[in-house]
């Protein structure tokens, strides 16, 4: 009975300690952070050795018990959602675990509780779009009008990606869709007469929907090490640094010979 009682409080510390490295991963943490917080937190509990493997898209962790039982779990990961904040508040909850260990009970409920952070108001981050492709507009040589026409384009682009993000699921499909619309919107504007300079407007957009964090932790991860997860990062980061390149292409493309 005991015996069943300690396992099973073992395999909730496993999955405590994946969901933690999950949300780092999800949050935009990098893979030497998600294994070496998850690995600490293992020994932290009393696991003799703990060897988590972790890519993009899975974390893989086998820990070994005092009794000389040994145990894996696996995660697959879904998606991603990048807030720092979340990642601070995980390392933080992280140090005070290895400090002194919480139970199992507190500890999911802190974890839970890190998940359901609150996040910025979703009309902050349209008006948050905006003004970036309006400031990014004006450093790449726009004036005024191209600062404004970036910024309604960079809100409807908000606004679509929010759409988008429960009717499809594959992230490439949402950014390149979302780059065709703010090209064709900007065209549209030019087509309609009125006298401004598109590209630094464009620019402001892209620099949007540009994933530089992805692409950051891409190369930190091969600088330590981790070849096989910064290449898979950097792959997918210029995958969709070229859909985005094809939306506004494409539907600037296609709006130009379609109002001659």
């Amino acid at each position: 009975m005991e015996a069943g009682m300690e396992f099973h409080r073992e395999n909730r510390i496993i999955k405590c300690v994946l969901d933690a490295g999950e949300l780092i991963l999800k949050s935009g943490g990098e893979i030497n952070r998600v294994e070496d917080t998850m690995t600490r937190m293992f020994l932290a509990y009393g696991f003799l050795r703990a060897d988590v493997f972790t890519i993009t898209s899975s974390i893989v962790v086998t820990v070994y018990t005092p009794d000389g039982a040994i145990l894996t779990q696996t995660r697959r990961i879904y998606g991603y959602d990048m807030n720092l904040e979340r990642v601070a508040l995980v390392n933080q909850l992280a140090r005070e675990t290895c400090a002194s260990p919480y139970e199992v009970d507190e500890l999911e409920r802190r974890l839970e509780q890190i998940g359901r952070s609150r996040e910025w108001p979703f009309w902050f981050k349209i008006l948050l779009y905006g003004a970036t492709a309006a400031a990014f507009a004006v450093f790449y040589g726009g004036g005024i009008c191209e600062a404004v026409f970036a910024a309604v384009t960079g809100m409807v682009v908000c606004l679509l990606l929010r759409l988008m993000q429960q009717a499809v699921s594959n992230a490439i499909v949402r950014y390149a869709a979302c780059s065709a619309v703010g090209g064709f919107f900007l065209t549209l504007i030019q087509k309609c007469g009125i006298s401004f300079h598109i590209d630094p407007a464009m620019m402001g957009n892209i620099m949007l929907l540009i994933p530089g964090l992805p692409f950051m932790n891409a190369i930190r991860e091969m600088l330590a090490g981790d070849t096989m997860s910064g290449l898979l990062r950097l792959c997918e980061s210029l995958i969709r640094t070229i859909a985005i390149a094809a939306g506004f292409i494409g539907a600037m493309t296609l709006m130009g010979g379609a109002l001659r």
